[in-house]
C-alpha cells in the first residue's frame, strides 16, 4: 500500500507520512517553515524567487538574496527527508526561476477536504440526513484557525479569515438542522466543541444557553452566561448583546418549575443567601431589585441610594484592557467587603459597579463610599488607577412624573 502525505493546516502545521511526522514546533528557523508552508498553500502554481524573497524578507537588506533562498530551500528540502519519502528531493520543483510544490505527489490537504465536505453539505438541500452527515464531517476536520503559528503573517490573515467564516457557517447550518431535528444533546456537545475552537463568537454561547434552558438545565444556563459576560469583559471590554441580556431575562424567568410545597421552596431559597457581605448579582436582576426598591420607597419613605464607583487610569481615561482586567475584580472584592449584607452590588460597564446602599442618610452612604476608596489604596498601594465616585437617592415611583 502507497502511503499518502497527510498535511494538516488547520489548527497545526504538519506533515504525515506513514509513521513518520514533523510539524512546526520543532526547534527551526521560522522562515524554513514558512517557506514550506506557503509553497504548499500556493501548490497549484509555480512561485518566482522574487516573490518568495519579498516573502521572506520584506523589509531586509539580504546580500545575495538568490543564494540566500537556495540554502533555506536545501533547507526545506532537508526537513522533508526526515519523512523518509522515496525521491524526497523532487518534492519541490524548481524550473526557469520558480519554485513548486510537485502535483504529482499523493497527498491529501486538510483545508481541501474541509473545503470540498462543506460544499458537499450545502449543496444536499433535499437530504437532511447527508446534510447533517457531511456538516459534521467538515466540522470535525476543522481544528483551529489556518496556521495559527503565522497568524499574524500578511499572506495567512485572508485566508484564515476564510475558513474560519467557513466554519461558523458550516457550524451554524449543523445547529440548525439540528435543532429542526430537535437534536439538543447533539447541539449542546456541538456548541461546547465550537467554543473551545473559537471562544469569541458570541453565537455559539447564545445557542448553547439557549439549548440548555430548552432541556431544562436552567442553572447550567446562567452558569455560562455568567462565564460568557465576564469572558467579553476582560477579553474585549464590552457588555452582553440585547440578545444575550434578553436571553438571560428568559432564563431567570424560567428558572424553577411548579413547586408546590412551600416548605422544600423555602430550602431552596436559603440554600442560596450568602451569609458574607453584600449581594453580588448580574446588571438586569440589580434593574429588578431597584424597581422593587422604587416601589417600596414609594410606600415606606425610606431612603436609599445609588453609587456609582468607576476606576481609571491617572490621566482620567480608560486603562488598558489587561490592567482593568486585574484592578476590577480587585475593587470587586473590596467593594464587597466594603459593604453590609443588606446592599446590592453589579458591574455596570467594563470600569464601574453600581451599588445600592441602604443607609439612612447621605453621609452614612458617602462615609461607606470613601471606604471602599480608602481600602481599596491601603490594599493596592502601588496600582496606577484612580477610583472616583458619585451618589444619587433612588426616586420613589410615585415622584418619578412629578
Amino acid at each position: 500500500m502507497v502511503s499518502v502525505l497527510k498535511i494538516n493546516m488547520l489548527g497545526e502545521f504538519s506533515i504525515t507520512y506513514g509513521d513518520k511526522m514533523i510539524n512546526d514546533q520543532l526547534n527551526r528557523s521560522k522562515k524554513v517553515w514558512t517557506l514550506l508552508e506557503y509553497l504548499i498553500t500556493f501548490r497549484g502554481r509555480e512561485i518566482s524567487q522574487n516573490e518568495l524573497i519579498e516573502l521572506l524578507w520584506p523589509e531586509e537588506s539580504v546580500d545575495n538574496p538568490m543564494n540566500t533562498l537556495k540554502t533555506l530551500l536545501h533547507r526545506v528540502r532537508t526537513l522533508v527527508d526526515q519523512l523518509d519519502i522515496a525521491d524526497s528531493k523532487k518534492i519541490i520543483v524548481s524550473r526557469g526561476g520558480t519554485y513548486a510544490w510537485n502535483p504529482s505527489m499523493p497527498s491529501v490537504v486538510d483545508t481541501e477536504v474541509f473545503e470540498n465536505l462543506c460544499q458537499q453539505a450545502l449543496s444536499a438541500e433535499n437530504d437532511m440526513e447527508e446534510r447533517i452527515k457531511k456538516l459534521l464531517e467538515a466540522i470535525e476536520i476543522y481544528r483551529g484557525d489556518f496556521l495559527p503559528q503565522n497568524a499574524l503573517d500578511s499572506w495567512v490573515v485572508p485566508i484564515n479569515a476564510y475558513y474560519h467564516s467557513l466554519y461558523i457557517k458550516v457550524v451554524g447550518n449543523a445547529l440548525e438542522c439540528l435543532q429542526q431535528m430537535n437534536r439538543n444533546s447533539e447541539i449542546i456537545e456541538l456548541c461546547q466543541k465550537a467554543i473551545v475552537i473559537d471562544p469569541y463568537e458570541e453565537f455559539f454561547h447564545y445557542r448553547l444557553i439557549k439549548t440548555l434552558v430548552d432541556v431544562g438545565k436552567h442553572q447550567q444556563a446562567l452558569t455560562h452566561y455568567k462565564y460568557t459576560t465576564d469572558l467579553f469583559f476582560n477579553k474585549f471590554g464590552i457588555t452582553p448583546s440585547k440578545e444575550l441580556v434578553a436571553l438571560y431575562k428568559k432564563v431567570i424567568k424560567t428558572f424553577k418549575s411548579p413547586e408546590l410545597d412551600l416548605h422544600i421552596i423555602r430550602e431552596g431559597l436559603e440554600e442560596e443567601i450568602s451569609t458574607d457581605g453584600c449581594f453580588y448579582c448580574e446588571y438586569e436582576f440589580f434593574k429588578s431589585v431597584y424597581q422593587l426598591e422604587a416601589r417600596s420607597a414609594a410606600r415606606t419613605g425610606q431612603t436609599v441610594y445609588v453609587g456609582l464607583i468607576t476606576l481609571t487610569d491617572t490621566a482620567g481615561f480608560l486603562p488598558s484592557q489587561k490592567l482593568l482586567n486585574s484592578q476590577m475584580e480587585r475593587l470587586r472584592q473590596t467593594t464587597i467587603g466594603a459593604l453590609r449584607r443588606g446592599d446590592v452590588v453589579t458591574r455596570y460597564s467594563v470600569s464601574q459597579y453600581l451599588v445600592m446602599l441602604s443607609a439612612a442618610t447621605f453621609e452614612n452612604c458617602d462615609a461607606v463610599m470613601q471606604r471602599i476608596v480608602k481600602t481599596f489604596r491601603r490594599g493596592n498601594p502601588k496600582s496606577p488607577v484612580t477610583i472616583h465616585y458619585s451618589l444619587q437617592p433612588l426616586i420613589p415611583l410615585e415622584l418619578r412624573d412629578i
